[in-house]
C-alpha cells in the first residue's frame, strides 16, 4: 500500500471514529432530553444526518481498501 493511501485511510478512520462517538453522544443527549420531556426533532434530524455522513465515510473507506488490495 502506497504512503499517499495509507495516510488518507489512517485520516479517514480517524474522522470515521470520532463521527461514531459524536453519534453515540447526540443519541445518548436525545434520550435524556425526551426523559425530560423535550421535543427532539431538530436533534433526530441532525442525528439523521450525521449517520448518512457516517455511512459516506465508511463506504469511502471501503473503496480505498478495495483499491489497497489492487
Amino acid at each position: 500500500m502506497d504512503t499517499d493511501l495509507r495516510t488518507e485511510l489512517e485520516g479517514l478512520m480517524e474522522d470515521i471514529q470520532k463521527r461514531q462517538r459524536h453519534i453515540e453522544d447526540r443519541v445518548f443527549l436525545i434520550n435524556v432530553l425526551e426523559r425530560d420531556g423535550h421535543i427532539t426533532l431538530d436533534e433526530q434530524a441532525a442525528l439523521k444526518f450525521e449517520r448518512k455522513q457516517l455511512a459516506f465515510q465508511m463506504e469511502r473507506q471501503t473503496r480505498l481498501l478495495l483499491k489497497a488490495q489492487d
